[in-house]
């Protein structure tokens, strides 16, 4: 598929799809408190103070996360000490760095007004912006739910095998194929997920090391970094598939060395089926996975039999063969970590797209993953 710039393509878990095509009458609630940060103690006036000034947030880590203004002339909008930008709503946003030198990073924490409703299916969004003296742009922005609020005493990473293996938790993650680079407007990031019951702060930020971000540069002579300026935070009810969002059926998990789709999986597919039929302009692009345990090249053929295998329930279900695709990646691309029995589990799965077209990649190659 041509990549069309600013396409939001996300990652979703969904324990149960069932797909509600009804319009909702009433706008949709959005659960963070002060998602604009607009609300804030004193007008701000130097960097590194986004929890001192910003009402309902704060910065779970010993990174210096920063408050912009239209009040402040050390701290404005419009001109400050990385770039400038306009606000997309109201007259402050906040920055922070997804990826520094020697794995530092920064990471913002707000309270939702309520803890979320447990098998409910949530959206959560934001808006980025590259900061003109940003020398490096990310491919992947991450969110943490928690129940408890979170505090780590270090200024670099939080470990990735921590955060999935902590049972309280949901770490999530938003791509975009050609990353999130525009310095200039403001982008929109996105997921979608089904709630444990138990979340009540939300964390945006960072998880992976240095080496395990990709990144793409963007200019010469800028800082080799990447921040962003990040407005308007929602958490809202959400009932709808979204076009151009990788989904993840939690219920089609495949035991090992297998590509046999469960009866419970067959059920939600069956949704997916309908929805298709009910839409005859939209394809659907199907992507299968495998944990990192034997070969390689049999592991990459058992993650397409899984894609495949969801294609023919599709085509056996009345669609056509020119609206589905299947492509296999073995264990290229883990959801999880592949230390733990839970973590291999997470990973065999299958993911598809609903789009206008059909993909033909699953990232962009544009994206360098730094090996030393």
């Amino acid at each position: 598929m041509q990549k069309v710039p600013q396409t939001k393509r996300t990652n979703k878990y969904i324990i149960g799809l069932f797909l509600i095509i009804s319009i909702l009458s009433v706008k949709a609630q959005n659960l963070v408190k002060n998602p604009s940060f607009e609300d804030s103690k004193k007008c701000t006036k130097k960097p590194g103070n986004f929890q001192k000034d910003v009402i309902d947030w704060r910065t779970p880590s010993d990174g210096s996360t920063d408050y912009y203004s239209d009040c402040s002339p050390e701290m404005s909008t419009n001109h400050n000490f990385i770039g400038r930008q306009q606000v997309y709503h109201g007259k402050a946003f906040a920055g922070f760095y997804m990826l520094g030198p020697d794995n530092y990073r920064e990471y913002i924490t707000g309270n939702l007004t309520q803890t979320l409703i447990k098998g409910k299916h949530y959206k959560v969004s934001f808006m980025v912006s590259l900061a003109d003296k940003a020398g490096l742009a990310v491919d992947e922005f991450q969110i943490l739910f928690t129940e408890k609020l979170p505090k780590w005493s270090t200024k670099k990473n939080i470990s990735i095998d921590y955060v999935n293996n902590a049972e309280e938790i949901k770490l999530l993650r938003a791509r975009a194929p050609s990353g999130y680079v525009n310095k200039r407007k403001w982008i929109n990031v996105s997921t979608s997920f089904t709630a444990n019951g138990t979340e009540q702060y939300i964390t945006l930020g960072n998880f992976k090391r240095d080496k395990r971000t990709r990144r793409k540069i963007t200019g010469e002579n800028l800082r080799k970094a990447s921040y962003y300026y990040i407005d308007q935070v929602s958490v809202e009810l959400d009932d709808k598939i979204n076009l151009d969002e990788i989904y993840v059926i939690k219920d089609l998990l495949f035991t090992s060395d297998s590509f046999v789709i469960n009866h419970e999986a067959k059920s939600q597919l069956s949704s997916l089926v309908r929805h298709l039929k009910r839409n005859p302009g939209l394809n659907v692009t199907i992507f299968g996975h495998s944990d990192n345990e034997g070969d390689p090249a049999y592991n990459k053929l058992l993650s397409l039999n899984r894609a495949k295998s969801v294609g023919e329930f599709l085509l056996d279900n009345g669609l056509g063969f020119n609206r589905i695709k299947w492509q296999g990646y073995g264990a290229k691309i883990p959801l999880a970590t592949n230390k733990s029995e839970t973590g291999r589990l997470k990973n065999r799965r299958v993911e598809f797209i609903v789009s206008k077209n059909k993909y033909d990649t699953y990232v962009n190659t544009g994206f360098e993953e730094d090996k030393d």
